[in-house]
């Protein structure tokens, strides 16, 4: 049997199958597997990660290698850990856009549509640049997710990122962030993927407030859209910064974009999160 192929960095542990087969409504599907220790909630895999990986569902059957545009996701179901789902994609009727779902058994866990046509035009999102510019505050370790890859201050992957929550003022977060080598490519760049996961847990955090006051514990992701303007560097300093924007009993929208700390934006998440009183398990 062939190799499986990398989704993102080889070391994250996201796996993609090389043998395929079209199905009988026209979608290409191959086997999807994450490892164990790249957690959201317990076992389950982390909402920026699920989401991000079908960009590179999608890049596994595009012939022009531009850089991911954006990517558009709803999250339906959680996406077990050490469990092999099926990753399917098609290409739509526009140039560079494809529609990507993942699915254990019958039930759908996430369904995009992503766009692979180059780096979009500069952003206007100056809150959020603002941010770059402010002194980082303390970082608080949270303990509602403690096993996150991200966020988890006990993390079982052995690159978790433990980037505990920075908060910056009601309803934002400012956290340093630099990338390890061994999670970026070739090219000394960040993954798109890495990106997807790290811009997630920021936007809960500067939602907590508002998750607290309904009486509950935590939120997951239900859905997320970003945007990629620039390639990001590795081993140099970046932010993640996020922004509450609304809270409406349990559902939440809020931003968060990866900057440097001159204001240049590199990608800007939007974030539908729905808040739950108690933190599932797998």
């Amino acid at each position: 049997m062939s190799d499986p192929l990398p989704a993102g960095p080889p070391k994250l542990g996201l796996e993609l199958s090389p043998d395929t087969r079209i199905t009988d409504d026209g979608w290409l599907e191959r086997e999807l597997y994450a490892a164990a220790g790249l957690d959201g909630p317990p076992g389950i895999l982390q909402g920026g990660l699920a989401a991000g990986v079908t960009a590179s569902i999608a890049r596994l059957v595009d012939r022009y290698r531009a850089p991911l545009t954006s990517l558009d996701a709803r999250l339906y179901a959680p996406t077990p850990l050490e469990v092999p789902v099926r990753a399917r994609v098609r290409a739509t009727d526009d140039a560079a856009r494809y529609l990507v779902e993942t699915r254990h058994g019958d039930t759908r866990l996430v369904g995009a549509e992503v766009e692979l046509a180059g780096h979009e035009p500069a952003p206007q999102a100056f809150d959020l640049a603002e941010l770059a510019r402010v002194p980082l505050p303390e970082p608080v370790p949270q303990h509602v997710f403690p096993s996150c890859f991200v966020c988890g201050p006990e993390p079982s992957h052995p690159y978790g990122q433990r980037l505990h929550p920075r908060y910056h003022g009601d309803g934002a977060i400012v956290q340093p962030w630099v990338v390890e080598p061994e999670l970026g490519d070739a090219r000394s760049v960040v993954d798109p993927l890495l990106i997807s996961a790290v811009l997630d847990c920021p936007t809960v955090w500067a939602s907590i407030g508002h998750v607290q006051a309904q009486g509950h514990k935590g939120a997951l992701l239900a859905g997320y859209h970003l945007r990629s303007f620039r390639d990001a560097p590795v081993m140099e300093p970046l932010r993640l910064v996020a922004r509450l924007d609304e809270g409406d009993g349990r559902k939440i929208r809020a931003r968060g974009a990866l900057v440097d700390e001159d204001g240049v934006i590199y990608a800007v998440v939007s974030a539908f999160h729905v808040s739950v009183p108690d933190v599932p398990g797998r």
